[in-house]
């Protein structure tokens, strides 16, 4: 139902804005407020609450909408005292959008990515943990030093090509995506030279541990802990025994835990799915996660030193446990597909491996809303156990 106009235009306080309600998922609402005219805050789907300013430019015959931060981080006083000037502004003809997008075309790509992760990815993207490692990895060392206007798609395509020789198809293509977002939601007057350049094609990934490799795998984890690497050894076996994304377990907090009723909240705005995830806590997890509480005095299971606060690249604790184990062709990713895949093994349903890794997938929402986390938790342990059983006493056969 339509919301009435006088319900969405008041006099914004702080508490107010608290207590909006978030639309639906994918959905957006807006409110007026009537002390400075022209502020309005945007409240996602997702929660966030973002002021802009908005305000009609008869110099310009068009609106002018522009983003000044995001709430709460960015005060109600301040935003009315920015609206205000950039009302000014618009009042004596000019464009002050205009006059930030012909700014932005001067900047480097190095700065220009830094906008981007500070005004778009970071307040608005739960794949912001991973934004920064590409750019900082691979967007960065290529581009950095260049205007915004002198990356060409030759450039481009040459860049994207090279990091085939480092990583996958569809992980070249994930960082050719986020250089094209980057210009499209940065500069999106400026010709993108992302434009010609194709995706490769990528093909489904079907791997997982065997039960061979599961063994060596357990071996090589505990002695990366005995070599006093502790942290890395229990981030790999909550991501195969959990089978959570990794952005999840890195970022996992202690007061999402819940060791009483053995089970881990996901909240709508760190869930890729956008709902709130209950994850089962099977038997081998709660060890780790006990001791690890007992000497914790951070807010976080893998705490860090590092800007967020959390551990947030194990790729080289993870390239010394493969190597180890002597495993080839496999990634982080492989050990939540490994849980969803002894699922299946050990007779769980489709909707139960949807459960437990969090896919939403429409034909199946119904079912995933009636279920209870019981039958989630006893795959999971089922799981568990054929892992944790010695090859020459499996009596599974497992398709290639």
């Amino acid at each position: 139902m339509k919301k009435n106009i006088r319900d969405n235009t008041f006099n914004f306080t702080d508490e107010r804005l608290r207590n909006l309600p978030t639309p639906e998922p994918g959905k957006r609402d807006y409110y007026n407020d009537t002390t400075e005219k022209g502020l309005r805050l945007a409240v996602s789907g997702t929660g966030t609450k973002s002021f802009q300013f908005q305000r009609w430019s008869t110099e310009k015959q068009r609106p002018v909408i522009i983003t000044l931060g995001k709430w709460p981080d960015f005060p109600l006083h301040t935003a009315r005292e920015k609206a205000n000037a950039l009302k000014q502004e618009v009042n004596v003809g000019n464009d002050p959008q205009s006059e930030k997008r012909q700014k932005r075309e001067t900047m480097t790509v190095a700065a220009i990515l830094d906008l981007y992760l500070t005004e778009h990815s970071i307040p608005h993207k739960r794949s912001a943990t991973d934004d920064q490692a590409k750019i900082r990895l691979h967007l960065k060392p290529t581009f950095g030093t260049r205007r915004v206007d002198e990356v060409t798609p030759e450039s481009v395509r040459s860049w994207h090509t090279k990091l085939t020789k480092t990583m996958t198809p569809a992980a070249a293509n994930r960082h050719l995506a986020l250089l094209r977002s980057v210009y499209n939601t940065m500069l999106p007057d400026l010709p993108n030279p992302c434009r010609t350049t194709k995706m490769f094609k990528e093909y489904s990934r079907d791997r997982f541990l065997q039960p061979e490799e599961l063994e060596r795998f357990f071996q090589a984890v505990e002695e990366e802990r005995q070599e006093g690497n502790p942290d890395i050894a229990d981030y790999l076996l909550l991501s195969i025994f959990i089978g959570a994304r990794r952005s999840n377990v890195l970022a996992m907090q202690w007061k999402d835990i819940d060791l009483i009723r053995e089970q881990w909240r996901i909240s709508g705005e760190e869930s890729k799915n956008k709902s709130i995830m209950l994850v089962p806590l099977v038997g081998e997890v709660l060890e780790i996660l006990n001791r690890r509480r007992q000497m914790a005095s951070s807010v976080f299971v893998f705490p860090s030193s590092g800007k967020t606060g959390h551990l947030t690249e194990p790729y080289k604790g993870w390239q010394r446990v493969v190597e180890r184990a002597g495993i080839e062709d496999v990634r982080l990713h492989d050990l939540r597909r490994t849980m969803g895949s002894y699922q299946t093994i050990g007779g769980a349903s489709t909707a139960i491996v949807g459960k437990t890794l969090g896919h939403k997938n429409p034909a199946s929402t119904a079912v995933y809303a009636r279920m209870t986390l019981d039958p989630v938790r006893e795959a999971m342990e089922k799981a568990v156990a054929l892992m944790r059983t010695p090859v020459e006493k499996k009596v599974v056969s497992l398709k290639q």
